[in-house]
């Protein structure tokens, strides 16, 4: 009995030692506490330090690529000092750990931990999760009968416009790997033509313009980008040589704006006029959401006044109505002072791939079939249309299916000042046959809105055979064409390639 007794009142002692060590101690001070009940200062604590490592915290590139789920644990303490000190920390990423670093370095210094008055160390324990959560709680300096006015939820919602600021990352270059196309000109196209044609690869080459992704597998474009770079690290150099004008790049979106200028002057010895001039301004955006979808956009303001040759062509295949020219691949111009042409243009599209097998693009802008400057099958000297195109990439072939709206422009189908539609399906099967020969197969089909039958659904079928469906339609409802192309890889630098067309062939007429 005497031993259960002694037991007892050792427990009330150790428990009333406790009770003491509790009402002497007092936690790590925030500025933003100070004006909190002594109960709460703990809460407080972690509600400042969860706030602050969520606005400073940012994820690793490699931990966004990844989608990465997890946490990082820190054990940490704050010195007498009020200095926060990272004892510990354990992640799966290096990058994780040296970031929960930088940011607790960030911390400034609070009012220490103390016991019976005097400062002391105090060490905590703490959980950052990954992709970060925004805290819940939040310390709302307002007086006390308004604290309970706003819910957590709506407490959460306030801060959603700081939180997008907090998903911002370095910007990377995402375009150099993403399912944009490579702006198309034969000049650009060039730099890459030989480590594209390489024997061995399995390239497609044909069907332009390419993707990104497509041309990183063969070719550095980062680093021929750095190559390039001229200037000094100043912000105006920069943005003139170095960079995009405007970039911006988060967890899952990024996107960069950029303005255009094309200025030229020359001379046309045999005009009336003494010199040639383009004067072209204009807006580039792109950019891409998720990790399948794209998008880009372009607008140009240009006038221009070209050789007298080319004038006179442009203004030989004018549209019906008062404008007096068509630029070649650019579109209509109307007159500019006396002997001059403003032409606006204007492309965009949406890029999307639902995995490595297919990309989906629909747009305002122009396509191109054949390996060279020229191509029977489908060149780009016209003007932008709209197109929706389907391209399915696996084993050594590539299948491109282009679907188009255009215009004819000439005054004797134009009706009440309205251009006559027309259409075009385009099928394009490339196959490696070796690493050195390609063969293409290619089939056209153009037709009118005949019987007010719009876009035939027939030709909407990517694998169907055209030549067949005329006989069904009607053989004066489309103008169907075949043709082939082939490519030869004598070595790494020579190419040999053709290309070959049947436009309504007829055997009796032959």
């Amino acid at each position: 009995m005497k031993k259960i007794i002694l037991l007892l009142s050792l427990l009330g002692q150790l428990y009333t030692f406790a009770q003491d060590v509790a009402e002497y101690e007092k936690p790590p001070v925030f500025k933003a506490c100070e004006s909190q009940e002594l109960t709460l200062l703990k809460s407080c604590f972690y509600d400042q330090l969860s706030n602050f490592i969520f606005v400073n915290f940012k994820t690793p590139q490699i931990v966004a690529d990844n989608n990465y789920e997890g946490d990082i644990v820190v054990l940490f303490e704050v010195n007498p000092d009020g200095e926060f000190n990272i004892l510990y920390s354990d992640a799966i990423y290096q990058e994780l750990k040296t970031e929960a670093k930088r940011v607790f370095e960030l911390l400034p210094k609070i009012e220490p931990a103390s016991y019976n008055s005097r400062p002391v160390y105090k060490q905590y324990s703490y959980k950052i999760q990954i992709p970060l959560v925004n805290p819940i709680r939040e310390i709302v300096e307002e007086p006390l009968e308004k604290k309970n006015e706003l819910s957590e939820l709506e407490m959460l919602a306030k801060k959603q416009f700081d939180s997008v600021n907090d998903n911002y990352v370095s910007y990377s270059n995402r375009e150099f790997k993403s399912q944009l196309n490579i702006p198309f000109t034969h000049h650009e196209y060039a730099r890459f033509d030989q480590s594209i044609n390489l024997v061995g690869t399995n390239s497609h080459t044909a069907a332009k313009p390419f993707l990104y992704e497509d041309i990183a597998n063969y070719y550095d474009l980062k680093a021929y980008q750095d190559d390039l770079a001229i200037g000094n690290d100043s912000w105006l150099s920069r943005k003139a040589f170095k960079e995009h004008l405007v970039r911006v790049q988060g967890k899952d979106y990024w996107f960069t704006i950029d303005p255009i200028f094309d200025l030229q002057v020359g001379a046309d010895s045999e005009a009336d006029f003494g010199s040639t001039y383009n004067n072209t301004r204009g807006l580039f955006i792109q950019g891409g959401l998720g990790k399948g979808f794209s998008f880009s956009t372009s607008i140009y303001e240009s006038q221009g006044r070209f050789a007298q040759y080319f004038n006179q062509y442009a203004e030989s295949i004018k549209a019906e109505g008062p404008d007096p020219a068509i630029i070649p691949g650019r579109g209509i111009g109307k007159r500019f002072k006396t002997d001059s042409y403003d032409y606006p243009v204007a492309e965009a599209y949406l890029s999307y791939s639902p995995s490595k097998v297919f990309n989906f693009q629909f747009g305002h802008g122009k396509n191109f079939i054949g390996d060279g400057y020229r191509s029977l099958l489908q060149g780009d000297a016209a003007s932008p249309a709209p197109f929706f195109k389907i391209n399915t990439k696996f084993w050594k072939i590539k299948y491109t299916n282009t679907w188009m709206w255009l215009k004819d422009v000439r005054p004797e189908v134009t009706e009440d000042g309205a251009f006559l539609t027309k259409y075009m399906a385009n099928h394009y099967l490339s196959w490696n046959v070796s690493k050195r020969f390609n063969l293409g197969l290619f089939e056209s089909v153009m037709l009118t809105n005949t019987n007010d039958r719009g876009f035939d659904i027939n030709y909407l079928n990517p694998i169907i055979f055209y030549r067949a469906i005329e006989f069904e339609t009607g053989q004066g409802a489309g103008n169907a064409v075949v043709g082939a192309s082939g490519k030869y890889k004598v070595n790494d630098n020579i190419n040999i390639y053709s290309q070959f067309i049947l436009d309504e062939f007829s055997l009796s007429d032959v």
